[in-house]
């Protein structure tokens, strides 16, 4: 059977980090690096002139930062599923990343391990996050305290329950079985969440659930 390979372009300004990241992703058997760049400006327009189902980034980049990449690619081509990587563990960023609609947030230091978990992921139209960096931003989460409370107060108990899960970054798959209810109950309580809330978007959801729920 002739399975087309999942074609990916990766994004650093770094030669040998690259060459290692493509050597990962391709040693799978099931992915394609079908175009390398060093910077931004290369990332875009490779990205916009080729055929592509994910772009992985580098945050940190010459000509334009992964940040300014994936919101170009997004604005014209929405159905690109982008994965960022970065070497610093920072909320804004990150929340930043959420908001432009990036699927995949991955630390450099684990990108070997995590990158191919990060596209299975994203292959599915999940979120995926880097397991480091979702213990730093728990350990180091704030809650607003202005509208939230009251917004908060329009949700059912189970509704909160799975809010709080959405918070702690967790699947709809692992919430289902966590809750001991299925995937479809758990999409439906999502879906009821943010009309309750007035939320749309890629991630709105799981954006307010960082900044608004659990402990």
């Amino acid at each position: 059977m002739n399975t087309e390979k999942i074609k990916i372009l990766i994004a650093d300004d770094h030669p040998i980090f690259l060459k290692g990241l493509q050597e990962v992703i391709e040693d799978t058997g099931t992915m394609q690096v079908v175009f390398k760049a060093h910077n931004g400006t290369d990332a875009i327009n490779a990205a916009l002139s080729k055929d592509l189902d994910i772009a992985i980034l580098d945050i940190d980049m010459p000509g334009a930062n992964g940040l300014q990449v994936a919101e170009q690619i997004l604005a014209k081509k929405p159905e690109t599923a982008i994965i960022l990587l970065t070497m610093h563990k920072a909320k804004d960023a990150f929340l930043k990343a959420l908001e432009i609609g990036v699927s995949g947030y991955v630390l450099k230091e684990n990108a070997v391990v995590d990158i191919i978990n990060a596209i299975a992921a994203v292959r599915k139209y999940q979120s995926y996050i880097s397991p480091e960096m979702s213990s730093f931003l728990l350990k180091n989460k704030h809650r607003s305290r202005n509208d939230a409370a009251s917004q908060l107060e329009l949700l059912t108990q189970s509704e909160k329950n799975i809010l709080e899960k959405v918070s702690q970054y967790k699947s709809t798959k692992e919430i289902a079985e966590e809750l001991y209810i299925s995937e479809k109950t758990v999409s439906n309580h999502r879906m009821n969440i943010a009309k309750k809330l007035n939320l749309s978007g890629k991630n709105s959801l799981l954006r307010f659930a960082i900044e608004n729920a659990g402990s």
